[in-house]
């Protein structure tokens, strides 16, 4: 999949804002920030999901372009079968008055699946571990792992190149949380790209090749997951993995100020109101610097260039 500027208005609101990446097929990627920053808006641009937003730029699956599709196409060719979604809180997603068994066989009749459809479900839900008496509950019936699990399914059932994951271990404990990223682990080596939106960096560390971190509805750093976490270039990354608590690191920091609201942004880097390292050329909004894999909107690095750091390009 590549993502070339993409844009998204809910009327004044600039949520997403000249987003670029790229994912390779069967890689995986991982979306953080605050909350508000266009992590969940970009997920639903992604799987065409979005009602009443104006939205611009590109998103290519294999070279074809999602967004200047007509709807009927994308949803007889992508909808499930190439794109699907784990969407926030799978409790709220599946519905409470049917089955779990009954909602996957439902998406499998929207799509004209034939005689096999009962084998589909089986095999789906087997493979995130569930057996038959779970899938004859409803929802209200089961865990909220369970639940996790059941929507899992749901995505994974069509063998989809590409699956978005909204915050998948939001309000889940900490050993269903594990159990959970085993599965999307499990699922990532059958050769199912992930694009996975979370708060939780450490879980983003476990699930990701690459990690993208999002401020103002701006994806200011991209690249490597060992780079990103190793040797951040945006100092909003370096200032969000320093308020991560470690068990025998230093005293978790903060990042002072709030947020620019998104109907009015700043000019300059979103980011220059809270940055500790702000300079002059910060009043100007920074392009996309590249270097090799990694991207960084951040003047800073093409202070690193002037430096003599090669292979820093301007995007």
């Amino acid at each position: 999949m590549e993502v070339r500027d993409l844009s998204v208005r809910y009327g004044p609101v600039r949520a997403l804002e000249g987003v670029s990446f790229s994912l390779a097929e069967g890689s995986s990627a991982g979306i953080a920030g605050e909350s508000a920053c266009g992590k969940s808006t970009l997920g639903l641009a992604i799987m065409r999901a979005l009602r009443g937003a104006l939205v611009s730029g590109e998103i290519l699956l294999h070279g074809e372009p999602v967004l200047s599709m007509e709807p009927g196409e994308f949803d007889k060719k992508y909808r499930w079968k190439k794109i699907s979604m784990i969407f926030q809180g799978a409790g709220s997603s599946l519905d409470p008055v049917f089955t779990i068994k009954e909602q996957l066989l439902q998406v499998l009749r929207e799509h004209g699946f034939g005689e096999k459809k009962g084998d589909i479900v089986s095999e789906a839900l087997a493979r995130v571990g569930l057996d038959d008496a779970a899938a004859s509950r409803h929802p209200h019936e089961l865990s909220g792992g369970m639940r996790q699990r059941a929507a899992v399914a749901m995505a994974v059932m069509m063998g989809p190149d590409l699956v978005v994951a909204d915050e998948p271990t939001t309000a889940l404990d900490v050993l269903t949380q594990a159990q959970a990223v085993s599965l999307v682990r499990g699922l990532q080596k059958d050769g199912t790209a992930f694009l996975t939106i979370s708060h939780d960096l450490s879980v983003l560390a476990e699930i990701s090749d690459y990690v993208g971190i999002m401020y103002a509805g701006q994806m200011v750093e991209f690249g490597p997951a060992t780079q990103v976490y190793g040797s951040p270039s945006h100092p909003y990354t370096r200032a969000l993995l320093c308020s991560v608590p470690s068990m025998d690191g230093p005293r978790p920091g903060h990042i002072p100020g709030v947020p620019p609201d998104l109907r009015s942004p700043p000019k300059g880097c979103r980011f220059e109101p809270r940055c500790s390292d702000a300079f002059s050329r910060c009043c100007e909004d920074p392009p996309a610097f590249i270097s090799g894999e990694s991207i960084s909107k951040c003047w800073l690095s093409r202070v690193a260039l002037d430096d003599g750091k090669a292979g820093i390009d301007d995007a």
